[in-house]
């Protein structure tokens, strides 16, 4: 009785110790083996039995390292290392499920040397660091390929490695510090015989302030960076390249808004656009600039010189040499087109100069602000083109009127009429402000 219940007690015991024995080595080695294995290694340790909630089930997992022929024409001799793990239905026996891949290097492939490399990162120093940190650099102190780089090759395509960036950098509203990063980042090209491009990904993995300043906020404000430097460089290339304009001694604000009539119906959009970003009001510009617009500035510009030079229509061909003048003010003034169903509207203000016994001298006027509104459907533009030559304009110095669209049907605030007033000499258009004291 003894002996069958000892008998039974083993069978039990094997029973179980069957349902659940792991693979072996040599049967994971063999499942997973291909004919363009170079070498495989298993990860150290044991097989370990792990929950997937994706298959709601128990498998048996063990990591392995896999090496391949890389299949790369130009580097013959490298090999593509993938990481992943076997796959194992529990049971007796275990059976093979799958392979799952992890991740994927590439051995063989030569880096850039650290000067190459370098070089690249000090020419596209904004991708390299990151817009946010370049635009509060203050100065760049260095960038070194760190004592252990841990370069990977992630494709024949990209790899990365880690530096070290140190600068002087924006902290806060009121605070400077010299920035210790290091830095791992990631670069690309679209073919193995390219140069690396512009574009990088870079993750910090380590920051460290030291020699911290205090500066108050105003002087944060006007704190040059290396991206605003680079930025105002580029914004003085672009209106230079726009070319020359003259700017004449302006007495009068009429003698504003007839020049900038003129020169919206006889100019070129470069011109009139570098006469209007020399023109415009200083808060049109990032502080510190009077190149670099701001968001609102470029708006006003983009919008004037599109309206005016680049529609289906221009400027010339709805607007008058002499145009009505629809409403005017000291500083304001709105001028209709030739049909006086659109208007432009423009205000000047006084800047610059320089203070003399507590007296602002050698002001001058700048655009405050400048609206040109044009026709744009198809069937105005035609009943504007369907004048005779020398007919459109013919009496042009219209007189103003009050059965026109005024300033809220266009977007604005509605205009301030003369009424009546000396200045504005009803029925005489913008030339004769010229001889209107």
């Amino acid at each position: 009785m003894r002996t069958r219940t000892a008998l039974l007690l083993a069978a039990i015991c094997l029973s179980v110790l069957a349902a659940y024995a792991q693979p072996t080595d040599a049967q994971i080695l063999q499942d997973i083996a291909s004919p363009k294995q170079l070498k495989v290694e298993l990860v150290k340790g044991t097989t370990k039995k792990v929950w997937s909630d994706a298959h709601a089930q128990w498998f048996w997992e063990r990591g392995a390292t896999i090496w391949l022929p890389a299949d790369v024409p130009e580097f013959p001799n490298a090999k593509v290392v993938v990481y992943g793990f076997a796959r194992y239905h529990t049971g007796n026996p275990p059976s093979y499920r799958e392979w799952k891949t992890s991740l994927n290097e590439y051995e063989g492939i030569p880096a850039p040397t650290n000067e190459e490399i370098l070089a690249h990162a000090r020419k596209y120093l904004k991708d390299f660091v990151g817009e946010y940190r370049y635009n509060r650099m203050v100065d760049l102190r260095s960038i070194a390929v760190a004592a252990d780089p841990k370069t990977v090759w992630h494709t024949p395509l990209s790899f990365s490695m880690e530096f070290e960036v140190v600068a002087d950098v924006i902290i806060s509203d009121v605070e400077v510090a010299t920035e210790s990063t290091r830095q791992e980042t990631r670069f690309y090209r679209e073919k193995v015989s390219d140069p690396w491009r512009s574009f990088m990904v870079t993750v910090e993995r380590d920051v460290r302030h030291d020699n911290k300043r205090s500066y108050s906020p105003e002087d944060i404000r006007a704190m040059e960076t290396i991206g605003s430097r680079e930025m105002e460089s580029q914004a003085q290339a672009e209106l230079a390249a726009l070319g020359e304009v003259t700017i004449p001694d302006f007495a009068r604000d009429v003698d504003v808004f007839t020049h900038t009539h003129k020169l919206l119906r006889e100019g070129t959009a470069a011109q009139f656009e570098a006469y209007l970003i020399r023109m415009l009001a200083p808060v049109y510009f990032v502080e510190g600039s009077s190149t670099r617009l701001t968001p609102q500035g470029a708006d006003l510009v983009n919008k004037a010189v599109n309206n005016a030079f680049k529609g289906k229509s221009t400027y010339a061909q709805q607007y008058c040499p002499d145009p009505g003048v629809k409403s005017q003010q000291p500083n304001g003034m709105e001028w209709w087109n030739a049909t006086q169903d659109a208007h432009v509207r423009m205000a000047l203000t006084k800047a610059g100069g320089t203070w003399k016994n507590g007296q602002k001298v050698g002001e001058t006027f700048k655009i405050a602000a400048l609206e040109v509104w044009m026709l744009t459907s198809a069937d105005d533009i035609a009943r504007i083109n369907s004048y005779e030559p020398g007919m459109l304009c013919k009496g042009s110095t219209a007189p103003v009127s009050s059965d026109g669209p005024n300033m809220s049907d266009q977007g604005g605030a509605p205009p301030q009429q003369s009424g009546g007033s000396d200045i504005l000499k009803k029925g005489k258009g913008l030339l004769n402000k010229l001889t209107t004291p």
